[in-house]
């Protein structure tokens, strides 16, 4: 499976929606597309070890509200 086929659509939200922001999380190959800089993240770490760090500061959901 090609990585594009699950990270497109999720481009294409952020595209859409000026209030999102893209996140990806890749150990080799994070990379936030040139038209969304400006609203997005891009963390070169394993997402294994990124969730467990999250659950470890507490948080477990993130909203609007946060």
């Amino acid at each position: 499976m090609t990585p594009m086929f699950i990270k497109e659509p999720f481009m294409n939200l952020t595209y859409q929606n000026p209030q999102a922001t893209y996140i990806t999380v890749n150990p080799k190959d994070a990379i936030v597309p040139r038209e969304l800089m400006d609203r997005g993240i891009a963390v070169k770490y394993d997402l294994v070890k990124v969730l467990a760090n999250l659950k470890e500061c507490g948080i477990s959901r993130i909203s609007a509200e946060d």
